[in-house]
């Protein structure tokens, strides 16, 4: 008579609802009564039809805890494989979390940097704006000195000729000598 393998079961208890149920895994098979012909061979109808109902149930048993584990190592793999991928969305997570840090710092310095050059660029638009009102009057004061300077010749020119009208001219001095 085969025996219910105890390490398979790993302390699990299989509840059998029905013990007078007939066998229904493959290849349990029910044997057919044979007509009672004197009681020893009844007795020894109804033991081995014992053993194999048993061996039915310890065929069914070892089955149902094999697909059992099977099931609980698949399990085991799909929550490791949770796992893993949640460990790795967290990893990803922190380094997003690192880069928007680091992207947020440098965001800010960027920002003070052209606040920096926006108000340097203030500054020399002031400084040019000073500097072309200085020219403008550099050249208001240009022209007016060249218009001076034009004036000045033109009364230097007038006052060359009326010393030119006072002076005796050549042919006058060289009738004197």
């Amino acid at each position: 008579m085969n025996s219910l393998d105890i390490d398979l079961l790993d302390g699990e208890v299989i509840h059998r609802k029905d013990l007078d149920a007939e066998p229904t895994a493959p290849g349990c098979r029910q044997l057919e009564p044979a007509q009672p012909s004197d009681s020893a061979t009844v007795a020894l109808e109804m033991v081995s039809e014992a053993a194999a109902a048993i061996r039915c149930l310890e065929e069914q048993s070892a089955e149902a805890v094999r697909r059992a584990r099977e099931l609980a190592s698949s399990i085991i793999k799909q929550l490791e494989s949770t796992e893993a991928r949640a460990e790795h969305a967290e990893v990803a997570q922190q380094q997003s979390e690192v880069e928007v840090r680091e992207l947020s710092a440098a965001l800010a310095r960027t920002q003070a940097d052209l606040d920096i050059a926006r108000r340097q660029l203030a500054d020399k638009d002031e400084r040019l704006a000073a500097v072309e009102e200085r020219v403008r009057l550099t050249e208001a004061e240009a022209t007016e000195a060249q218009q001076r300077a034009m004036e000045a010749n033109a009364a230097i020119e007038k006052i060359v000729g009326a010393i030119r009208s006072q002076l005796p001219s050549r042919e006058d001095l060289s009738a004197r000598v």
